[in-house]
């Protein structure tokens, strides 16, 4: 298991009906198995997600957070983890729980 203890991350790339982008500022937690993040920037005026790792190399989460229009938006998301040149990067699928369309992302250590 790796850690993300006080780990930042930005979005590097996001399908077009995500509303995280390289704007956005990840910055992660964890005790033990259980992680959790606050985030913003971009389109996304403050958000936060909570989770734990279910094997060594993935976690899952839910996040919550409130865009530039206001809107409260939630979903789920299954991370795989990597190292690339000494950072961590994130692959995401995700998927939105009030319209249920799903997309994926790439986080990268910053």
């Amino acid at each position: 298991m790796l850690n993300l203890d006080n780990k930042k991350f930005v979005a590097v790339e996001n399908t077009s009906n995500g509303e995280v982008s390289s704007q956005t500022e990840f910055h992660y937690h964890q005790q033990g198995k259980m992680i959790w993040a606050e985030y913003g920037g971009g389109e996304i005026l403050k958000g936060f997600l909570i989770g734990k790792w279910i094997n060594d190399t993935q976690i899952e989460f839910t996040y919550q957070h409130l865009n530039q229009a206001l809107e409260n938006r939630l979903g789920s998301c299954l991370t795989t983890f990597s190292i690339e040149s000494g950072k961590l990067i994130g692959n995401e699928q995700w998927q939105w729980l009030d319209t249920f369309e799903e997309g994926c992302s790439l986080i990268k250590e910053v």
